[in-house]
């Protein structure tokens, strides 16, 4: 998410030949204390729930919250605040066996990642839901929202890729059992997908602050006027 002129070259040589050079390459297949021919077969689950509002924090208490959970740079400002609970967890199956030095031998067979995201809305609790600043909020939340759903829907074939070039996970390593294996798999390929979807939240990262900006801000203060705010989102 190639070797496909590799497996079709092999057959063709192997018609040339006979069993002399098929031997050689099942036996290494069969032996996995070798370097695996194949990479790990590879599957990436998405699950989301839908968004949930919260009017839990006051306004300056939820200004507060985001500036410290999501610092922004001079000259932007947080609008309520949207939260992200992303998480990502992996199963994997190794082969695994004992070299000719009676060292356990592993490597990843099968790998599954499950990314799990639950979003939350936060607007400020002074204002009552059906107000307008209440619904000028959420809107803007929403428009941060439509910009992570789209990193989720993107983000599978990055972890994917990511773990087709992940190089550990192409190669037989060592381990002490089988029990210890599926953790190291499990933890390297966890990292890998770890980083791949940090990636995706910087290269997002310019279109939140699109929507942070002092002119957007000025913006959604004067859909309701002035009044409206009573002075809480100044």
């Amino acid at each position: 998410m190639r070797l496909i002129g590799g497996l079709m070259c092999g057959v063709v040589l192997a018609g040339m030949v006979g069993t002399t050079l098929l031997s050689p390459a099942i036996a290494q297949t069969d032996d996995p204390c070798r370097n695996p021919l194949e990479l790990p077969r590879i599957s990436v689950i998405s699950e989301a729930r839908a968004e949930r509002t919260s009017t839990k924090f006051t306004a300056d208490e939820l200004r507060t919250y985001a500036d410290r959970v999501d610092p922004l740079p001079t000259g932007y400002r947080h609008f309520g605040f949207l939260e992200m609970d992303r998480r990502i967890r992996v199963q994997a199956n190794i082969r695994s066996g004992t070299d000719d030095y009676k060292n356990f031998c592993y490597s990843p067979e099968t790998i599954t990642v499950t990314i799990s995201i639950a979003p939350t809305v936060y607007v400020p609790g002074e204002f009552s839901r059906t107000s307008c600043p209440a619904g000028v909020v959420r809107v803007h939340q929403l428009q941060h929202l439509d910009i992570e759903e789209q990193a989720f829907r993107d983000l599978p074939a990055r972890i994917k890729q990511a773990l087709q070039s992940e190089r550990e996970l192409r190669i037989t390593l060592k381990a002490r059992d089988k029990k210890d294996g599926r953790q190291r798999a499990r933890d390297l390929a966890l990292r890998v997908a770890e980083r791949a979807a940090r990636q995706l939240d910087s290269d997002i990262r310019i279109q939140h602050l699109r929507l942070m900006s002092a002119e957007a801000y000025r913006a959604n203060l004067a859909i309701c006027g002035k009044a409206e705010w009573s002075g809480l989102m100044n």
